[in-house]
């Protein structure tokens, strides 16, 4: 009965929410829609965490038809040879072909952020990954996750957590990159194990075969992102500067010539 109670509740409010949508957003919505109806040209992909904090949409102020968003635990990008010959399937493989190869996005940004409940759980478990899993999540985690753990152990034997990471290609095959995760000393271990794990991450759209064409004919392009959502900040990753850059008055000009 609890429980019961519990789902009317939660339902309830998502009740509230469309009526206060009916009231409120959508005649001017429906302006957006009737726009995008015949032929919506979407810009961009957004691969970000389930987590119920970070609204892509919001933060990026997209407009119905501007953007795929495709959401999982971690923000984790699946390697291609999950997919092969069928093995698995999974919503983000198709996900990146309707947006890349099909609708020809010029844009994938993968967005991790901070207090990621996924990534703090592997985390957690880093040192424990010889024992067996407790569920699915951590089963998603542990098999997506290992380049990020990988990478975390480097940054971690350094004194001051300021080693430079190498990451493999993202933008092309041949261009690894560095990264120096958190040079300012900010956020907290597990913080900057989630912007390890968000650039962790760029290398694997290039074991897409129909992804790296485009990439490497540069008609298509990667990016990171990640947001602190307690300050509501949003930071971009500088291939130049080989960090994170606060995305704001002061930066944005400079971080805008750095994309295509």
């Amino acid at each position: 009965m609890v429980a019961a109670n519990i789902a009317r509740k939660g339902m309830g409010r998502i009740l509230d929410g469309i009526i206060k949508y009916r009231q409120t957003l959508r005649p001017a919505l429906l302006e957006e829609f009737q726009k995008v109806a015949t032929g919506p040209s979407p810009e961009g992909l957004l691969l970000t965490c389930v987590d119920s904090r970070v609204v892509a949409s919001r933060i990026t102020q997209a407009v119905p038809g501007q953007l795929f968003i495709v959401r999982n635990p971690g923000n984790l990008v699946p390697h291609h040879n999950c997919f092969r010959n069928n093995v698995t399937v999974g919503g983000e493989c198709g996900a990146l072909e309707l947006a890349c190869s099909i609708n020809k996005v010029q844009v994938i940004v993968v967005i991790g952020h901070s207090d990621c409940k996924a990534m703090n759980l592997l985390y957690s478990i880093r040192n424990e990954l010889k024992s067996p899993s407790k569920g699915p999540l951590e089963d998603w985690l542990r098999f997506h996750g290992r380049g990020t753990l990988e990478q975390f152990k480097k940054l971690e034997s350094s004194s001051g957590f300021d080693r430079k990471l190498v990451f493999a290609g993202a933008q092309h095959s041949e261009d690894d990159f560095e990264a120096y995760i958190d040079p300012r000393n900010e956020f907290k271990p597990s913080d900057k194990f989630s912007q390890i794990n968000t650039l962790e991450q760029l290398k694997n759209f290039l074991t897409y075969p129909f992804l790296k064409e485009r990439l490497n004919r540069n008609e298509l392009e990667v990016h990171a992102l990640w947001t602190d959502i307690y300050k509501g900040e949003v930071y971009m990753f500088s291939f130049q500067e080989k960090t994170f850059v606060k995305i704001d008055e002061s930066t944005y000009k400079t971080l805008a010539l750095q994309c295509v």
